[in-house]
């Protein structure tokens, strides 16, 4: 693998700091490991297909960016003691540490955002934070996936439960913004994290999804919306926390 440039190592250090200081400037709990970077071809086939890949509104880089070089993607993966909180909650409700972090997170990850595109300014370089983003309540699908932006560059494959499956697991949450930086990109991982994906041998994700929305090569989203709504949270998180993927990749601890 080539050696990252200057400006993208500044950045890596940069996301590790701003998330080890949080906790004690923001007054919230540890509630995350070492956060994973990646950076993606902003002008690569993949993610310029996203409109016919996800959905005909899905954005892309130069809508927020014209001069967009690359998508800068994050993944801050929870504490153990966070996603083990949400096993064998009473009638399946997500855990109040769950949706605590969940809420926290997305908090978090806006700041660091507004923060990091200003850092990358001062470095004499453009950035932007995605504007706009939303959930269609129609079709239940985002116009910016994070899921599918990290995975173009490279930072996990896809589980059966939809996640993205990382060094560092499945289980935590995803951020993204734009900038026209000069990077080493990395491209998609081609060797599958997922053990269905490998040889068939886990579905635990699916049995832990007690709403029945959760199927091999299919999320009814709907039904997934219907349990989120009951249990008043954007997460319940059950399929993936309590599964070999959600702290590593399977087999590499």
């Amino acid at each position: 693998m080539k050696e990252q440039t200057a400006i993208q190592r500044e950045i890596v250090s940069f996301v590790e700091d701003f998330v080890a200081r949080y906790p004690a400037e923001n007054g919230t709990p540890a509630l995350w490991r070492k956060p994973l970077v990646s950076f993606a071809d902003a002008r690569d086939p993949y993610i310029q297909n996203l409109p016919q890949l996800i959905n005909e509104r899905h954005m892309l880089p130069q809508d927020f960016l014209p001069s967009a070089t690359v998508v800068i993607s994050c993944f801050f993966p929870f504490l153990p003691e966070v996603a083990n909180s949400n096993i064998g909650v009473e009638d399946n409700m997500p855990s109040l540490q769950w949706n605590d972090a969940y809420g926290v997170t997305n908090t978090m990850i806006g700041r660091l955002n507004e923060a990091l595109a200003a850092f990358i300014r001062s470095r004499g370089y453009e950035a932007a934070v995605p504007e706009g983003v939303c959930m269609f309540q129609d079709i239940l699908m985002s116009n910016w996936s994070q899921r599918h932006l990290a995975y173009a560059g490279g930072l996990g494959t896809f589980g059966i439960n939809n996640m993205l499956i990382t060094d560092s697991g499945c289980c935590g949450r995803l951020g993204s913004l734009v900038a026209d930086i000069p990077a080493v990109t990395t491209g998609r991982r081609e060797v599958e994290n997922c053990l269905y994906k490998k040889n068939g041998s886990c579905s635990k994700c699916l049995s832990n999804c007690f709403s029945g929305a959760l199927h091999i090569g299919n999320l009814d989203r709907q039904k997934c919306r219907t349990m989120c709504d009951r249990n008043g949270t954007d997460s319940c998180g059950k399929c993936d926390t309590n599964i070999p993927c959600a702290f590593a990749i399977p087999g590499t601890v």
